[in-house]
């Protein structure tokens, strides 16, 4: 319970009180709601929202921190925009990594940012792998955006 009060905290700072509030889940991890946001504002989805449907207006932001554990070799990384492109979902810049201390291995969050850039319907796909070697990734996350 601790943890989950701390990562959520962390959380708030990272992202500058960002209205997180609209796209993450209690620290039960439950969520009945349906992330969504209004032009303007981020969307800041984390590893619990795996498999929700995130609905923006063309123009808002949103943001994926997904954790992960430094000195282990995996990472985050992009598998695909399923059912759509850069014409409704695009990428800014590269990963990003926040760390929750300079210890070695210490948890931490790839964030991947990206805008809404026209009305359709995308699955975001996020694998969990080695950046070498050929080895299936060990977990895939998803999400569904619908950019009105």
């Amino acid at each position: 319970m601790f943890r989950a009060g701390l990562a959520t905290a962390l959380l708030f700072f990272a992202c500058g009180g960002c209205h997180h509030d609209r796209a993450l889940p209690g620290p039960s991890g439950s969520s009945s709601a349906t992330p969504s946001s209004d032009a303007g504002e981020t969307v800041v989805l984390g590893t619990d929202d795996d498999g929700k449907t995130l609905e923006l207006p063309r123009g808002s932001a949103v943001s994926f921190r997904l954790a992960s554990h430094a000195g282990t070799g995996y990472a985050w990384v992009p598998a695909g925009l399923d059912g759509g492109d850069s014409s409704v979902l695009s990428q800014v810049g590269d990963r990003t990594t926040d760390l929750s201390s300079d210890t070695p291995g210490a948890p931490r969050l790839d964030v991947y940012r990206f805008v809404a850039t026209g009305p359709g319907t995308v699955t975001v796909e996020m694998d969990l792998r080695r950046p070498w070697g050929h080895e299936p990734p060990v977990k895939t996350w998803r999400v569904t955006v619908n950019v009105r």
